[in-house]
């Protein structure tokens, strides 16, 4: 196993594991719940994290994790879906209604 991604926040550890998931890479998260202990230990060590479970998946699941975090930080403004005229706030790169993807 191969550890691809650590955040203080376990949407952002959640969001890239649903992603990942979604392009056929196993994965796992770990000190989903560790918070509990911050203080008696660094806050770093109990970030939630994720993890490929096959090591050949790691340079793949970098690559996609990067990609995505290039395209939103590119996007500074909310947008309206075109396909169903939600509002989606800013960063997003696909409809949270409908899933179409950003132009």
């Amino acid at each position: 196993m191969k550890q691809v991604y650590t955040h203080m926040d376990f949407t952002h550890v959640g969001h890239f594991q649903s992603v990942l998931e979604g392009e056929g890479i196993q994965t796992t998260v770990r000190n989903k719940n560790a918070s509990g202990v911050m203080g008696e230990i660094p806050f770093t060590e109990v970030w939630p994290e994720l993890w490929v479970l096959n090591d050949s998946d790691e340079e793949k699941a970098q690559t996609i994790i990067k990609e995505f975090n290039s395209s939103s930080k590119s996007r500074t403004a909310a947008w309206t879906c075109p396909k169903c005229d939600s509002e989606v706030d800013e960063g997003f790169s696909e409809c949270w209604n409908c899933g179409n993807p950003a132009n």
